[in-house]
């Protein structure tokens, strides 16, 4: 079943694996990686690059390589990132709460 996010946007609700709110300690490295802004890059610039970044920047590199993104905020501020069992990652300015309640319900069979 497929469950409204947005007012143009929807996903299907069996195919999230799962929904990182804001305050994840990580929201803001994916959300860096995925737009642009490479978070390895910098401390390499500030010439920080040891074995513990190689293996991160390994990891970034598998994850961008491996996953799509889809960004459906419409120019507002993400506040959410949905994890897909295909490998996308959807960005999304509804708050997780909102977004949880509605997979929720979807997967028990209401309206």
């Amino acid at each position: 079943m497929f469950v409204s996010i947005t007012k143009d946007s929807f996903i299907a609700a069996e195919r999230v694996h799962s929904i990182i709110p804001q305050d994840f300690i990580q929201f803001r490295r994916m959300k860096k990686m995925f737009q642009g802004d490479d978070v390895l890059s910098e401390g390499e610039r500030r010439g920080r690059a040891d074995a513990s970044s190689q293996e991160e920047k390994l990891d970034e590199e598998f994850v961008k390589g491996s996953t799509s993104l889809i960004d459906i905020t419409y120019g507002k501020s993400v506040e959410t990132i949905i994890f897909m069992d295909s490998g996308h990652l959807i960005l999304t300015c509804v708050e997780a709460k909102k977004i949880i309640d509605k997979v929720k319900k979807s997967r028990r069979g209401e309206s």
